[in-house]
C-alpha cells in the first residue's frame, strides 16, 4: 500500500520544476529580444567560415556574413535584392514568421538606416534592424516569455 504514495511522490518531485515553470510566468527584466525565439537566418556555410576563429566586435562577425553571403556590394552598400531573396527563401521553411519578414524588408531593406555604432558599419545596421523588426512582428507560438 505505501508503494503508490511513495511512486507519486516521486513522480511529483522529479516533474514539480516543470508544472510549477508552466503554470508561473512571473514578471522579468530580460531583453524583449529573449522572449522571442527566432531560428537562426543564417546559411551553414558563411556562419561556420565567420566562426574559426570568430571575429570580435559588434560588427565584424556580422560584416563577414554578410559579406560571405552576398548580402553587401561593398563594405557600407546593402545588396539589397539577395538579403530580400534571402530573407524571403528563409521565410518558406519558417511558416508564421511571414509578417516579420515583410516588416524586416519595408523597414530595413527598403529604407537607409543607421544603428549608430562608433564606427559605421552597414552589415550591423541591417541585421540590427531585422532583429528588432522580426522580434516586433513574433508569431505566438515562438514567444517565450
Amino acid at each position: 500500500m505505501l508503494r503508490i504514495p511513495l511512486v507519486a511522490i516521486f513522480i511529483l518531485v522529479v516533474n514539480a520544476n516543470d508544472f510549477l515553470s508552466e503554470r508561473y510566468r512571473g514578471a522579468t527584466l530580460k531583453p524583449i529580444s529573449a522572449c522571442c525565439d527566432i531560428p537562426e537566418m543564417g546559411d551553414l556555410k558563411p556562419l561556420a567560415e565567420c566562426s574559426n576563429p570568430r571575429l570580435p566586435g559588434p560588427c565584424n562577425d556580422v560584416q563577414c556574413v554578410f559579406e560571405k553571403s552576398g548580402f553587401l556590394i561593398d563594405k557600407q552598400t546593402l545588396n539589397k535584392e539577395a538579403y530580400r531573396a534571402h530573407l524571403r527563401q528563409w521565410v518558406e521553411g519558417h511558416k508564421g514568421w511571414e509578417d516579420a519578414v515583410e516588416k524586416a524588408i519595408k523597414d530595413c531593406v527598403d529604407r537607409d538606416l543607421r544603428q549608430y555604432l562608433d564606427s559605421p558599419c552597414k552589415a550591423y545596421d541591417v541585421f540590427t534592424c531585422t532583429g528588432i523588426a522580426m522580434l516586433k512582428k513574433c508569431p505566438k507560438d515562438a514567444w517565450k516569455c
